[in-house]
């Protein structure tokens, strides 16, 4: 294969924030900043930090309308969400979002993220499926890397891949480009995009972002970071590209799809998203990275802030020029909106039109 000539990543700065969002993002940091970083990654820790932040047995928060069906794929429990424009569109070869979902490797699930793949799935039109991966104290890395190339596998046979798009935050950015750069080496095919939002792309924490912006992130401070890369690599070194795909081999970096990447101004991971992108680009890869100021950690999370919605629609625009013309909706401001508006819960997380699982 021709290598492809290096170029430079497309870098938006997007600002200035609205007051909303500043006043947001002062009241994250006084709440969020000091519990995150008083919190022990011990294996109590960890198993107290899954139990508070898991909705299981209690109700979701998840768009209204939208349908989700728990089942499992090769093993590895999944959920396929399902927006109302989702619902509304479902055709017999509709396009497919792999969301890999984040939590510093050490929680996190598809129902801790499903009020956001629920608004991706309405804004966008199309379904996303999200896998359960093994986290501690089951397993550590390489587990959802192993898990997640299962569950890509098999997605490859029942959708062709220039109709599947993979996605993921902050852990899960990881995961997602680990994945692809895992699928390149075994010489499966490329799917149409990837979008790495607030990717923690290096477990060294070698940016510079990680000490220049650590006091003024709002959601994560340098000390987690180091704590969760502990246990999330378990003895591994942390520099390898298996752990940090940003470390990855030019060779398979050069084979990834066309990339979206989006972070926050102040994040501590700001730079681990640049990193990726200069990466990405001087192998070739076509990348645009946009840049929101003074939006706390992974961009679309926060539907109720205006740069959120932005950064919704965002994803959406990317998504509708990778994918076939007319597979996925290009959402415009007003869709992005109504897509993060009018949140519901669902008991147990499921819709009663839901009952029926797929595979």
């Amino acid at each position: 294969m021709v290598a492809a000539s290096p170029r430079s990543p497309v870098v938006r700065e997007l600002g200035p924030p609205g007051p909303e969002t500043l006043a947001f993002e002062r009241r994250l940091r006084r709440v969020m900043r000091p519990l995150a970083a008083s919190w022990r990654m011990t294996p109590r820790g960890v198993l107290w930090l899954q139990r508070i932040s898991e909705p299981r047995g209690r109700r979701i928060r998840t768009k209204e309308g939208s349908q989700v069906d728990v089942t499992a794929i090769g093993g590895v429990p999944v959920e396929w969400v399902r927006g109302p424009r989702a619902i509304a569109r479902r055709t017999d070869d509709e396009p497919v979002l792999l969301y890999l979902h984040g939590g510093g490797y050490v929680f996190g699930s598809p129902r801790t993220h499903r009020v956001l793949t629920s608004q991706l799935s309405d804004a966008l039109g199309i379904p996303v499926l999200v896998p359960d991966y093994r986290l501690p104290p089951v397993a550590t890395l390489p587990a959802p890397i192993e898990d997640a190339l299962v569950v890509y596998r098999a997605l490859l046979e029942r959708v062709a891949p220039e109709r599947i798009v993979v996605a993921g935050d902050s852990a899960g950015g990881n995961l997602a480009h680990g994945l692809l750069l895992h699928a390149a080496e075994a010489g499966l095919p490329m799917p149409a995009g990837l979008v790495l939002l607030s990717p923690w792309s290096d477990l060294t924490m070698s940016g510079p972002s990680v000490r220049a912006n650590d006091g003024i992130d709002p959601f994560i401070p340098e000390i987690a970071l180091w704590r969760c890369a502990r246990v999330a690599c378990a003895g591994l070194d942390a520099a390898d590209w298996r752990c940090s795909p940003l470390f990855g081999p030019d060779a398979l970096q050069a084979r990834l799809p066309p990339t979206l990447v989006q972070a926050g101004s102040t994040e501590v991971l700001r730079d681990d998203a640049r990193r990726v992108a200069d990466a990405l680009a001087r192998n070739g890869v076509p990348v645009e990275l946009q840049l929101f100021a003074h939006v706390p950690h992974v961009p679309p999370m926060w539907g109720n802030l205006p740069e959120g919605r932005d950064a919704t629609r965002r994803v959406g625009a990317f998504l509708a020029d990778v994918l076939p013309e007319g597979a996925a909706h290009r959402p415009d401001r007003r869709d992005a909106a109504a897509a993060t508006s009018d949140e519901t819960t669902t008991a147990d997380g499921l819709e009663p039109e839901s009952a029926g699982a797929t595979t």
